[in-house]
């Protein structure tokens, strides 16, 4: 399940930072992964919690509605997680000093990671262009800021396709995407226990195999047998290489979309969530006739079936 899983695209993207300095209007002289690290403090944070949400900046990957999650992260070198082990006396009997260094990875520059959780139909190229598409039209100024600092992009991004090829170049594939929108657990579709008579064919043709062999070795029939037992071993053994490939091929394919898991389902259900509570808190002792009405002026208020609004703005978790 590379890269799209469950109906979203889950973009991974590592870019190299520029090894050269650049010098400021007053004549001092910075490295641009300082300068991106400065650029990434000051883009501001999706208005998330308490302190952040009546902030004056909102979070520039707020401006569409494809994102669930976007994060920059600098990666300065890669983590050194000590010395591979091995058994003491099998290390000896093999010769091997265990002070000897052993060779430790090491990145030729740092890089910028760049990560998004978005929606999307397919996890093909159009999809993957849609999204830097709607990036490149909300957020372009930040993006240049931000980007600038790493290599090739001013000399090969002008427009929304150098945009696209610039991150599909510098992509590596999502190998553990994480879905958390199937609440009450993935279902699993009646014709998927319809699997077992296929299991059980390579089987019994292997047990015909082995019986063929038996009988072959103790003298049973005039020597027959013995190719019943090679015939029927192929015939398993090819059965059971199709079959592996057959369960390697469902294991690879995407996870099936969880119901109103797209963004502006998810923001909706947050805004419901929220207004439903201060009702329910306010209608706390209420006649029948007096919750009815004030139910239905909350229906036709806040259109719970509708998902582009009233609906809770992208980057926002309080409700205002």
């Amino acid at each position: 399940m590379p890269n799209f899983d469950g109906g979203h695209y889950f973009l991974s993207v590592l870019i190299p930072i520029r090894t050269d300095v650049e010098q400021n209007a007053a004549g001092a002289w910075r490295s641009h992964v300082d300068l991106l690290r400065e650029e990434l403090a000051l883009l501001p944070t999706a208005q998330q919690n308490r302190v952040s949400r009546d902030a004056e900046r909102q979070s520039p990957f707020a401006r569409n509605t494809l994102n669930h999650l976007a994060r920059f992260v600098v990666i300065d070198d890669v983590v050194f997680n000590g010395r591979s082990g091995g058994n003491a006396l099998w290390e000896r009997v093999l010769g091997r000093n265990p002070l000897t260094p052993q060779p430790v990875d090491r990145l030729k520059c740092s890089y910028l990671f760049f990560g998004a959780d978005i929606d999307a139909a397919s996890g093909d190229d159009a999809a993957l262009r849609r999204y830097t598409d709607a990036l490149w039209e909300t957020m372009q100024d930040e993006l240049r800021a931000v980007l600038r600092h790493c290599l090739g992009f001013e000399a090969r991004v002008r427009d929304a396709a150098g945009f696209f090829r610039y991150i599909k170049d510098c992509q590596v594939e999502t190998t553990m995407p994480f879905n958390d929108y199937w609440a009450n657990g993935l279902p699993v579709a009646a014709a998927d226990t319809r699997l077992w008579p296929v299991l059980l064919v390579p089987g019994l043709t292997a047990a015909v195999a082995v019986l063929g062999f038996l009988l072959h070795l103790f003298g049973a029939g005039d020597g027959g047998w013995i190719w019943v037992s090679l015939v029927a071993l192929a015939l398993a053994a090819a059965m059971g290489a199709g079959l592996y490939h057959y369960l390697v091929a469902k294991a690879q394919a995407p996870l099936p979309r969880a119901p109103d898991s797209d963004l502006p389902s998810v923001l909706k259900a947050l805004y419901l969530q929220q207004h439903f509570t201060d009702f329910a808190i306010a209608q706390q002792g209420a006649d029948d006739g007096a919750l009815y009405a004030a139910f239905r002026d909350f229906v036709d208020t806040h259109k719970p079936g509708d998902a582009s609004g009233p609906t809770q703005p992208p980057g926002v978790i309080a409700a205002r």
